[in-house]
């Protein structure tokens, strides 16, 4: 008897087997769709990441986080900012030059060079 579900037209094509073993027999055998064949399937977010980075980058993010979820915390992008906005003080922007450039008010772009 087969401990799980799977449909048996996936294997109308292939041919029986004896034991108690068939279902995973055919299972062995079943050829699984290349890349290239399967592109309806993808996700949205995996087109997405495809257009982004390209395709053999994205399918070397799905090898190795393939049935895992991914977060990405926001604060990356906003410690990278934070990092620019320090390096320019240093460079000799203005506190009101920083705060138009990055969108931020000029008393958070104090607290943000000053670590407050």
């Amino acid at each position: 008897m087969n401990n799980f579900p799977v449909e048996q037209s996936l294997f109308d094509d292939l041919p029986e087997t004896k034991g108690t073993d068939t279902a995973l027999r055919k299972l062995q055998t079943l050829e699984l769709p290349q890349i290239e064949d399967v592109g309806s399937y993808w996700s949205d977010d995996f087109e997405q990441l495809e257009d982004l980075i390209g395709s053999e980058a994205a399918l070397k993010v799905a090898e190795v986080f393939a049935g895992s979820t991914i977060y990405i915390p926001k604060n990356i992008l906003t410690n990278k900012n934070y990092h620019h906005i320090r390096k320019k003080f240093k460079a000799g922007s203005s506190y009101r030059e920083l705060s138009l450039e990055f969108g931020y008010t000029e008393t958070h772009i104090r607290n943000i060079i000053h670590k407050k």
